[in-house]
């Protein structure tokens, strides 16, 4: 019975949790915006992002890190708006920090749904009379 009152209080007295939010929504036919916020009760996060676009002139990459106190108002530390073509599709990936204690990775893509190199289909094992090489 005291454990049980032990783990409630622990866990009533425990902060929040930090949310992310990682988001990419088109602005026009030519800009995309790229929006990183973080929201908390005082606990300090760190990022790294990195950004890939791919497209019919080639790949362009780039990388934004930093840190902050997450605060009950939520914080935005990245907002910017990417070039985009008709043929580009935008990869983010977050690596994010909560009081160091690595998080789950985040990744959006845009379009989404439209990943220009779809995950193979697993592999059926072969039949009683075929032969693999």
């Amino acid at each position: 019975m005291l454990n049980m009152i032990l783990a409630n209080w622990l866990l009533a007295a425990a902060p929040p949790p930090v949310n992310a939010s990682l988001v990419l929504q088109p602005v026009d036919n030519q800009r995309v915006e790229l929006r990183l916020c973080f929201q908390g009760s005082g606990q300090r996060v760190r990022y790294r992002l990195k950004v890939q676009s791919r497209g019919r002139a080639g790949t362009a990459q780039s990388g934004q890190g930093g840190a902050l106190v997450a605060g009950t108002t939520q914080q935005c530390p990245l907002v910017n708006r990417v070039g985009v073509t008709a043929d580009s599709q935008l990869n983010a990936e977050l690596h994010w920090w909560v009081d160091d204690v690595e998080q789950p990775v985040l990744q959006r893509v845009w379009p989404a749904g439209d990943a220009k190199d779809p995950p193979e289909p697993p592999a059926t094992p072969p039949g009683p009379n075929e032969v693999v090489a």
